[in-house]
């Protein structure tokens, strides 16, 4: 014999919320009682596919009308109103009375937001989609602002500015090399005192600074240019035309050539024997 088709999950452990609807257990298990073994298997599948393009939370949701058409637009998937009230407290936590979700399936094919597909089954339509859409961009913006309300009450309570929460991009901060690097270039450009100081022409009086570097560089250049002078010892009549080298009181020049005599003569002499 077959077993019956049975959804593995059970609600018993899920803690109740504000909004939520309490025992749910033995509600889904009632809900699920309502729907054969055809529409278990494809509520199942619909409950096991994952919702990616939609953010806005189920709890964001307004009545009972919007509460069925998100159940529509997120599963994109035709439902009956059992399948729907199924979803709602197995994936959703909320119970609804069958009837109740009929009577919302008329209005929404009502106002065009959802058409019948097939036997009992309604599906969402493009004007569906965009009135969720249009309270997920309120509830995004709400988000928002209650954020950064909260960080500037967090700023205020610091005692800080009001952060900056504008999503503009941030301009680059210099870097500590940055910094150092062009700290270095700007050393070797060693710019000169007339473009540091302009209309200065480099001479300042009571500058010894200044006074002596020119003249340095002039007499340098003043070297490099004249030609090498080669220097001989000369005499002091060539050094001094007309002067004989004699000075009146002066005992050098007198004794110099004597002595001079003398120790010529010297070897001339022939040498003595001293007698005993």
């Amino acid at each position: 014999m077959e077993q019956p088709f049975t959804h593995q999950i059970d609600l018993s452990r899920v803690t109740h919320r504000h909004g939520q609807s309490p025992d749910l257990e033995p509600k889904r298990q009632r809900a699920w009682e309502k729907l054969d073994d055809r529409e278990r298997r494809y509520v199942v599948s619909v409950y096991n596919h994952k919702v990616t393009d939609w953010e806005l939370p189920f709890a964001e949701v307004g009545g009972a009308y919007e509460r069925v058409l998100y159940v529509l637009v997120t599963t994109d998937r035709a439902l009956s109103a059992e399948q729907i009230a199924y979803l709602l407290i197995a994936r959703h936590y909320r119970n609804a009375d069958i009837t109740s979700i009929r009577k919302q399936l008329a209005i929404g094919v009502r106002q065009v937001h959802l058409r019948l597909v097939g036997h009992n089954r309604y599906g969402s339509t493009e004007d569906a989609d965009e009135k969720i859409r249009l309270i997920e961009q309120n509830w995004r913006a709400r988000r928002n602002a209650e954020r950064v309300a909260r960080v500037t009450r967090a700023a205020q309570l610091a005692g800080l500015d009001a952060p900056d929460l504008s999503m503009g991009p941030e301009e680059p901060e210099d870097t500590p090399s940055e910094s150092q690097e062009g700290s270095l270039e700007d050393l070797d450009q060693n710019p000169s005192i007339e473009e540091r100081f302009p209309g200065i022409t480099g001479e300042v009086e009571g500058d010894p600074e200044l006074d002596s570097e020119p003249d340095a560089a002039e007499a340098s250049q003043d070297v490099s240019d004249e030609e090498p002078i080669d220097v001989q010892p000369q005499s002091v009549e060539g050094r001094f035309p007309g002067f004989t080298g004699e000075f009146e009181g002066d005992p050098e020049p007198e004794s110099e050539p004597e002595a001079t005599e003398e120790s010529q003569d010297v070897p001339d002499e022939e040498p003595t024997e001293d007698q005993p």
